[in-house]
């Protein structure tokens, strides 16, 4: 239920998508660092994963136009990590997240309407296997992860494209009928 309220109407309310958002943000990010976290903060990986997602729920909460840059930040941040500038891999994270923002500040809308259509469009595969229950086609899709993400981005995506869409509004020129011809 919850994969079908972010694949259509997410776009509807961004104050609760940024805090859902955010939260999943917040959670992918203190997964990402885990390794640094341990080391540095001393925090069980479980622990951290908990505050992060609490972090990032509360910051969408409070700053909902901030989720589309951190939702391109973040990303940018982990690819920019692999790209040291300077031999230092965090001048890299740094370039790739002020790159990721930048571009996710630009398509604010959209940004948010394809995250949300993702994370729901998984929701929904995952889901429509546990509700297959014990049948053998659950087996074999649980079996086959490729096929749930295929499904996930499938569902992702025409998500998205119906929330960034005209929404209903016909795409035929207006004006004036042609005029009918008689026999």
């Amino acid at each position: 239920l919850a994969g079908a309220a972010a694949l259509t109407a997410s776009g509807r309310s961004p104050r609760a998508l940024a805090v859902l958002g955010g939260a999943v943000l917040g959670a992918l990010s203190a997964l990402a660092l885990r390794g640094w976290i341990a080391a540095h903060v001393g925090v069980s990986p479980a622990v951290a994963v908990t505050l992060g997602a609490v972090a990032g729920g509360g910051a969408g909460g409070a700053f909902p136009a901030a989720f589309p840059l951190l939702a391109a930040a973040i990303p940018g941040a982990i690819l920019g990590a692999e790209v040291p500038l300077a031999g230092r891999a965090v001048l890299g994270a740094a370039a790739g997240a002020a790159v990721g923002g930048v571009a996710g500040l630009a398509a604010g809308r959209a940004v948010a309407a394809v995250i949300a259509s993702l994370l729901g469009g998984a929701l929904v595969a995952v889901g429509g296997v546990a509700l297959l229950g014990g049948r053998p086609i659950a087996a074999e899709l649980a079996g086959r992860p490729f096929a749930l993400a295929a499904t996930a981005v499938v569902l992702g995506v025409a998500g998205a494209a119906y929330q960034i869409g005209p929404g209903g509004r016909s795409r035929a020129p207006r004006g004036d009928p042609p005029p009918l011809k008689g026999p």
